[in-house]
């Protein structure tokens, strides 16, 4: 939950990874797609990111897909354009390092540490703020269709296994019969 969310972030010490957390929450992006992104990802005018395939990165789904961008991550992602260096389209948008990836591990381990510190459950991990996303987005009532494609899901039963908040959305509407 966004309340969780909170907390995690309340326990983290290095502002990179804040952002990296809150990003992963309000797009649904795999922490692979995180760490590859690159600044030519971001298109700040129509508000988008566009996952991409190169030489160098695949995503699971093998697929480019285009994840549009909220406000506040919006912002995130304009105050970690670099103010001492430029920055290439080459560049990570998540990285210590100009050019120099981060590791998964290292991220998974210290998201883990901050969930740990804020003494939440155990069973929370880094993908936890993917399935986050998809079911903040069922219980607002979108489509399982639509977040299929946000998600880059090649098939929609994946998808499904965010749609029993749905069905509990509908039987607490027909309860207010």
């Amino acid at each position: 939950s966004e309340i969780e969310l909170r907390a995690i972030l309340d326990e983290t010490k290095e502002p990179l990874l804040k952002d990296l957390f809150t990003i992963a929450f309000y797009t649904g992006m795999r922490l692979g797609e995180i760490v590859n992104m690159k600044w030519s990802w971001i298109d700040f005018k129509q508000n988008q990111i566009t996952i991409k395939c190169s030489e160098y990165f695949t995503p699971k789904s093998k697929n480019e897909r285009i994840i549009p961008i909220t406000q506040n991550s919006k912002t995130i992602f304009i105050n970690r354009v670099p103010k001492v260096f430029s920055i290439s389209n080459d560049d990570y948008v998540f990285s210590k390092f100009p050019r120099i990836k981060l590791n998964e591990d290292f991220i998974s381990k210290k998201f883990k540490s901050s969930v740990r510190a804020a003494k939440l459950d155990e069973k929370i991990h880094f993908h936890s703020l993917r399935h986050s996303f998809a079911s903040l987005l069922v219980q607002k009532g979108v489509s399982l269709y639509i977040i299929k494609e946000l998600l880059g899901h090649e098939d929609l039963v994946t998808t499904q296994i965010y749609s029993h908040l749905q069905q509990q959305n509908l039987r607490d509407a027909v309860n207010l019969l």
